[in-house]
């Protein structure tokens, strides 16, 4: 049986989606690890320019890209 397609959500992005949807196991170019992450856990869940709401009571399934700006909350 052939193998089944990854998701277009799992894919990792040749460029930022600046102000798009991302999703926490996408990564991209322009990964920059937030502070106390491992560099070498490239997914946007742990990039400084995606927005997941990670310091509120709720954390977003689906985050925003905000690259080249930085997210401080």
């Amino acid at each position: 049986m052939p193998q089944t397609a990854r998701r277009q959500t799992d894919q990792p992005l040749t460029a930022p989606n600046t102000d798009g949807n991302v999703w926490p196991g996408q990564s991209c170019p322009a990964f920059t690890p937030r502070e106390g992450c491992h560099p070498e856990t490239r997914e946007c869940w742990y990039c400084q320019h995606a927005d997941f709401h990670l310091y509120r009571p709720r954390a977003l399934d689906v985050g925003v890209c905000y690259w080249p700006k930085k997210i401080l909350d």
